[in-house]
């Protein structure tokens, strides 16, 4: 088992103190919500279209029995299939993770999209590490503001996955 003391050694832009596993399991803990309120945008825009989930499953290539957990929160989705879901109701992702008016707006940079996707990251996942490494901006913030690419958020993630899957066991 891994064993934190006061900081878990990573290169200088990955360094993270003892005090942000909190927060990331902060976090982690509000999983359910935004799975919550991802089915029920995916509905809320079904039932506008006037669209059956059986219909929207179909298009989706995904089962019924699927987009239904989905749709209720009791299921996580990966990038691709929320795509297809997307493509399927005519909205964009960032519509279905957009929450509704006066709530945060969750903008999630392409690298790491794709360093999700290549990952196999959920959504709530890509999220979790969206925002911790906001948080870790927010308490170390230098004034200079760098861009991460996907090899980055890939080696980021890798440092902290261990905290993502202490959740799930």
């Amino acid at each position: 088992m891994f064993d934190i003391t006061d900081t878990i050694t990573i290169p200088n832009k990955y360094d993270i103190p003892y005090s942000v596993k909190s927060d990331l399991e902060f976090f982690m803990a509000n999983d359910s919500v935004l799975r919550i309120k991802l089915g029920q945008k995916i509905r809320e825009i079904r039932s506008l279209r006037g669209m059956t989930g059986k219909k929207l499953a179909e298009i989706s290539k995904i089962s019924p029995a699927y987009l239904s957990e989905v749709e209720r929160g009791l299921s996580e989705v990966s990038g691709e299939k929320l795509t297809r879901i997307a493509e399927a109701l005519g909205v964009s992702v960032g519509t279905l993770i957009s929450p509704e008016q006066g709530g945060d707006m969750v903008s999630i940079p392409s690298p790491l999209l794709e360093a999700a996707e290549e990952l196999g990251l959920s959504l709530s996942d890509t999220v979790k590490i969206l925002r911790s490494v906001q948080t870790l901006v927010a308490r170390r913030s230098s004034g200079s503001r760098v861009e991460w690419n996907k090899d980055d958020w890939i080696q980021f993630y890798r440092k902290v996955e261990f905290i993502l899957t202490e959740e799930h066991q």
